[in-house]
């Protein structure tokens, strides 16, 4: 239960990060990276965003309990 509200706080704060970043660069005030993404391939654009989950799945694992207890 506790890596399950643990894993809903970290999204809400990955989301509120985007969300306010996305804001910040709509007024100027954050640097922004003009990269054309039409130019990239859909395919590609899935594998990266699957990397990417894959990689925050894995450190978020790594850091997080265990669901074993120590005695």
């Amino acid at each position: 239960m506790r890596l399950l509200v643990g894993g809903i706080i970290v999204t809400a704060l990955l989301l509120a990060f985007v969300f306010v970043w996305i804001y910040l660069a709509s007024l100027g005030q954050v640097p922004v990276i003009h990269a054309p993404l039409e130019s990239v391939s859909p395919i590609v654009r899935i594998v990266v965003m699957l990397a990417l989950a894959a990689v925050i799945g894995v450190v978020y694992f790594t850091l997080a309990p265990s669901g074993r207890k120590s005695q």
